[in-house]
């Protein structure tokens, strides 16, 4: 997708995103009903044979037995009545549930509650999907209670469902029973989105696809306020249920968009990119088409919403389709979203299916929010792996970087024309002052050791090691006359991580024999036992291991490790205050495991 393209798709998105916030505000605050019905926090029971149907069709009143179903003309009002029971007391409540009903409710001749009545607004339909519970709390045994329901659209206009009696608690408890679980997970997930969006917004230090990962969270956010719009609780804490309805059905009408944006960053060539950015025109146009039709009242909003549904799922399946077309070809990045399409494509066709009956009304858009909340998860999912594994990558560019920077540094200082002169002026005194000309040669080693330190880190041969140490030792004994260095190395042919032993050496004779009370002695030898290559590094020093005391570049944890994970050796310390210390390195042979 070009560039101009995809600036033209960012702020037809913006534009959709902020008209969907702008609509959720206008009907949340402006448009909202002028009475909210809050609910209050033992188990309900049925109240369905106490009813009287008032004037049906200019026929008598009758008893009837709810629920019942019918045929009423849109816009007609039903009227039931019937005695308050004798055991109501202040905590009382009825609770019904409607679809799309206009809903008074009247004790005697008081309105004690009603819900999507705004004489005052003609244009808007504002009946939505709820929970009724009206509150009994000034009613007496015996008094009548008479409640009228219509609604504009003539296929919920006949229908009553059962009618549940209890205290305000019980209807509580059975919403939390019908959508607590639910509303926990949707409440998780939402705290978890918002963290992994802040954790995004925080990282500053590695190249991720920024753009991708804000679509991806963008739309994650959008489908679990969805989901968090069509449960109960949510109504129960709002009071506002036309709020919260509206606010779900904008967010049905966007989620597309921004997922077809997401998917749009994977677009591997140009024909794919034409598919994404036909489709976001599409379901935009069904965004602003749905946002239309529910103010200017032109349609059913409900059927429309149903109409996006099974769009959305023709859209998901289409999608699945290409994927599966592009994985077959490789493609890693689509081939980790197939999975969770598949998913979300499956519960889609399921909620389209289930939504023709009606005995699923009730729990509508359940399946799909099943699928969304599996979707989430996994996008999630997939998305933080795609930044930790774009910070693995950074981290190893990093390293090879270091690695080449320190190979640059070695080159810049021209080792070989100073090793040059060293070994010059070390011929020259050879013959007329040999200590000094040794001195020259220990330390021209100890640099090329210390130069050699930025670029191997792989194994090396213990002569080679020992060729360093008896470098350094030979400075060291220059430099004290208190010192005496002896190394024993019965056996070389062996394998060592390059720079651990010498380390080792180091640290002895700095915090160990330089720091004893009489002449300083370090011995360095190398022996060969069935099982193991062993070094051992004595000092007559204070007694204070490495483990406790280290002087060095490294850790003793460091070398430690190293030893181990390189070539499993072992390192055994034994030390006495103020005789010294005796610190044994084993390398097994090729077989041989070595037990600290």
């Amino acid at each position: 997708m070009n560039e101009k393209k995809l600036r033209q798709l960012n702020i037809l998105t913006l534009i959709a995103v902020l008209a969907g916030v702008i609509c959720m505000v206008v009907f949340s605050f402006v448009l909202a009903p002028k009475e909210r019905n809050r609910i209050g926090t033992d188990n309900l029971v049925k109240m369905n044979d106490r009813w009287v149907l008032k004037n049906y069709q200019g026929n008598d009143d009758k008893l009837i037995t709810l629920p019942v179903s019918l045929d009423v003309k849109a816009g007609e009002t039903v009227t039931i009545m019937s005695q308050v029971p004798d055991d109501v007391g202040s905590s009382s409540v009825l609770m019904f549930y409607t679809e799309f009903q206009n809903v008074i409710v009247m004790l005697n001749d008081n309105k004690i509650y009603s819900n999507g009545v705004l004489n005052d607004q003609k244009l808007l339909k504002n009946a939505v999907p709820c929970y009724n519970v009206v509150s009994l709390k000034h009613a007496k045994p015996g008094d009548v209670i008479t409640i009228y329901m219509a609604s504009a659209y003539k296929h919920y206009s006949g229908e009553i469902g059962s009618i549940y009696y209890g205290t305000a608690g019980g209807a509580v408890t059975e919403l939390i029973k019908r959508d607590g679980i639910s509303f926990v997970l949707g409440v998780t997930l939402l705290v978890v989105t918002i963290l992994l969006f802040v954790s995004l917004i925080i990282i500053k230090d590695v190249e991720v696809d920024k753009k991708k990962a804000y679509y991806a969270f963008g739309f994650v956010l959008c489908a679990v306020l969805w989901v968090l719009s069509g449960n109960s609780l949510i109504q129960l804490m709002t009071g506002n249920n036309f709020a919260v309805y509206m606010s779900g059905s904008v967010l049905i009408l966007l989620m597309p968009i921004l997922y077809l944006m997401y998917q749009s960053c994977f677009a591997i060539n140009s024909r794919f990119a034409k598919i994404f950015e036909l489709g976001i025109y599409v379901y935009a146009i069904n965004f602003l088409v749905g946002i239309v039709f529910q103010m200017l009242s032109v349609c059913d909003f409900a059927a429309y919403i149903i109409f996006t549904k099974i769009l959305i799922t023709l859209g998901i399946i289409t999608l699945c389709v290409l994927m599966y077309l592009v994985s077959a070809h490789k493609d890693n990045e689509l081939k980790g979203n197939f999975v969770a399409n598949v998913v979300i494509a499956a519960c889609s066709i399921l909620e389209a299916i289930l939504s023709l009956f009606r005995f699923y009304e009730p729990y509508d858009g359940v399946v799909l929010q099943i699928g969304i909340y599996v979707f989430i998860v996994l996008l999630v999912i997939y998305v933080e792996r795609t930044v930790v594994h774009e910070m693995n990558r950074q981290k190893d560019m990093a390293i090879n970087s270091i690695g080449i920077e320190k190979e640059k540094a070695v080159k810049n200082i021209n080792t070989s024309f100073v090793y040059s002169a060293l070994n010059q002026v070390m011929t020259e005194l050879k013959d007329k002052d040999r200590e000094h000309s040794r001195m020259i040669y220990d330390a021209s080693m100890y640099l090329k050791y210390n130069i050699d330190t930025l670029t191997i880190t792989n194994m090396v041969s213990f002569s080679r090691e020992l060729e360093y140490i008896k470098a350094y030792l030979g400075i060291q004994y220059k430099r004290n006359d208190n010192l005496e260095a002896l190394v024993e190395d019965k056996v070389v042919d062996f394998d060592v991580p390059f720079n651990t032993i010498e380390p080792l050496v180091e640290n002895a004779v700095v915090n160990g024999a330089l720091k004893s009370e009489n002449n300083g002695r370090i011995v360095v030898r190398s022996y060969e036992r069935l099982d193991c290559f062993a070094i051992q590094i004595v000092d007559n020093g204070k007694g204070i291991g490495p483990d406790k005391k280290f002087t060095g570049k490294q850790s003793f944890k460091t070398i430690k490790k190293r030893l181990g994970s390189m070539c499993g050796a072992t390192v055994e310390i034994k030390n006495k205050p103020d005789k010294g210390t005796i610190l044994t390195i084993k390398i097994p042979k090729d077989g041989y495991i070595i037990k600290e």
